[in-house]
């Protein structure tokens, strides 16, 4: 069985959405998605927060990863 330090949480994000754009930074009762995911995944009582990596481009999504203490991974724009 791995062990969970071995584990680690990838989660990618842009704001490029055609139908609805920048929905994960939008306001959402008084938060955003992206506020509401880290949240949860901190909570985790599994995985720990160090563990959690969050993929982005844009500043904003990168603020707020930081603002959570999420390890950021600044992929391309192209990606």
């Amino acid at each position: 069985m791995k062990n969970i330090n071995e584990i680690c949480v990838l989660v990618q994000a842009r704001l490029g959405s055609t139908r609805v754009p920048g929905k994960m930074i939008r306001p959402f009762a008084g938060t955003t998605l992206v506020d509401i995911l880290f949240e949860k995944l901190k909570s985790s009582k599994v995985i720990p927060t160090q563990n959690i990596y969050f993929s982005a481009h844009e500043e904003e999504l990168k603020e707020i990863g930081k603002k959570h203490n999420i390890n950021i991974f600044d992929r391309s724009e192209e990606s």
